[in-house]
């Protein structure tokens, strides 16, 4: 038997015992759910564990297993689960109601925060989900500039509508050249005519960018960029030469935050000193409820006010836009997160990365670890990974085993692994501690799967 087959075998029946109610509920899920859920992001084999409370860095699934927790609901949740700021807000606002049709006084609270801690923000509207940010901001820069094509990074997620949801993990047989990447929709139905309006270019090479930006300027409306995709930083002057290329030309640059924007109080934006012209956001301003917003100059926002003679050119409502349950836990969220909280997170997070680092490094695994701020990750492969490609020479196999036997020591860390405000020394220390028995545990499966980490 080769080692794959008996480790990983092993793994996954201690996983197995440990979840069995877990099972029960994946099997009835499968009867009433396609796929037995409705979130394909927390689909796992042989099936995912059941969540059945949060608190603070802790998670506890239905079958009381607990863990500490460094996903956090895919970041939503920075100041850990029940903050009790964040839960003192909530149910002095469900006292009132959770939702009216009209205004409220939160959504004006919460706006007024982004507007002063982030430099691209004068105006903010909100939306349910960070997907529908995205879709207004792109609909919202074609208006503004009367054109239609837009450019995005290979590899780049920007939520799931037809416009964008484009090359995101596109198959190497369906790439395409390296610097002409070929337009792959993720899923099927999206039709042809929106996936010509999309233009496609490998991250972190400005010259691909520069070429694609100049051959279409008199068509493009906007770039859309995630500052920091999937973990990996852009490199020195990416981002502002985009920035250049795109004022030169009167294309809108937009920076998608939905996730990035917890690495520093001002985002990526801030980190890096680069103002785009529409920023997305969503997860952590929600406070652990569904939200979304972006935000612009009054000059390009006012396609949406009543002040312009011919009136709003745009028109989006949405039943739960500003919902009043995220307003005051947005709020609350935001107050706490103070710069020292940011340097905290920040430290603690460098930790992580140091702390794998310095593990693989002892076991002769030449894998990467990257992230940045409170973010950090292990991508298995030699390549230093700057873009899709590279990303995608990473053995995903390893990962999903490393992910399961942490999930046997009680560490939960799916997508995007990051820490907290409320994570302790304690947890890092105990993660890594369970890191090292993992990759000790694994490293016959590694070097069997993956010899050239070894080389």
């Amino acid at each position: 038997m080769s080692a794959e087959a008996k480790i990983v075998s092993s793994i996954v029946q201690e996983y197995m015992n440990r979840t069995k109610r877990s099972k029960q509920r994946f099997d009835e899920a499968w009867k009433v759910m396609p796929g037995a859920n409705t979130r394909i992001a927390v689909f796992m084999m042989p099936y995912p564990a059941y969540i059945r409370k949060g608190e603070g860095t802790r998670l506890w699934d239905i079958d009381d297993n607990e863990y500490i927790d460094f996903n956090f609901n895919m970041t939503c949740l920075v100041l850990g689960h029940k903050h009790p700021k964040v839960m003192e807000a909530i149910n002095k606002q469900i006292e009132c109601g959770t939702s009216f049709g009209g205004p409220t006084e939160h959504e004006v609270e919460l706006a007024k925060r982004l507007v002063e801690r982030i430099p691209s923000a004068e105006q903010v509207r909100f939306t349910p989900s960070g997907t529908e940010a995205v879709h207004q901001a792109i609909r919202l820069a074609r208006c503004y500039t009367k054109k239609e094509k837009i450019i995005k990074c290979e590899g780049a997620y920007h939520g799931t509508w037809d416009a964008i949801d484009i090359s995101v993990f596109p198959t190497p047989e369906e790439q395409g050249p390296p610097l002409n990447p070929n337009r792959v929709p993720f899923s099927k139905g999206i039709p042809k005519g929106v996936i010509e309006n999309t233009l496609v270019v490998p991250f972190n090479n400005i010259e691909i960018m520069e070429k694609t930006i100049k051959k279409h300027k008199d068509e493009l409306a906007a770039v859309i960029l995630e500052p920091i995709q999937r973990g990996y930083e852009p490199k020195e002057g990416y981002l502002e030469r985009v920035r250049e290329l795109t004022e030169m030309y009167g294309i809108l640059l937009i920076f998608d935050e939905v996730v990035c924007y917890r690495v520093s109080r001002g985002g990526a934006q801030e980190l890096y000193g680069v103002t785009p012209d529409i920023t997305t956001l969503g997860k952590l301003i929600g406070g652990g409820f569904p939200v979304g917003a972006y935000v612009s100059s009054h000059e390009i926002m006012k396609q949406f006010s009543f002040e312009l003679p011919e009136g709003p050119q745009l028109f989006f409502s949405g039943t739960f836009n500003a919902f009043p349950l995220a307003m005051v836990a947005g709020a609350a969220t935001l107050d706490v997160l103070t710069k020292d909280v940011y340097e905290k997170m920040n430290k603690l997070g460098e930790e992580m990365r140091e702390g794998l680092a310095e593990i693989l490094s002892d076991q002769n695994i030449n894998a990467q670890v990257g992230g940045v701020g409170s973010f950090f990750h292990i991508f298995w492969t030699k390549e230093k990974v700057v873009d899709y490609r590279t990303l995608k020479t990473a053995d995903t196999r390893c990962q999903n085993y490393f992910d399961l036997d942490s999930l046997n020591r009680g560490i939960y860390y799916r997508d995007h692994p990051n820490v907290s405000a409320v994570t302790t020394r304690d947890d890092v220390k105990k993660a890594l501690e369970a890191a090292q028995q993992s990759i000790e545990t694994l490293k016959p499966v590694i070097k069997e799967i993956s010899p050239q980490l070894f080389q």
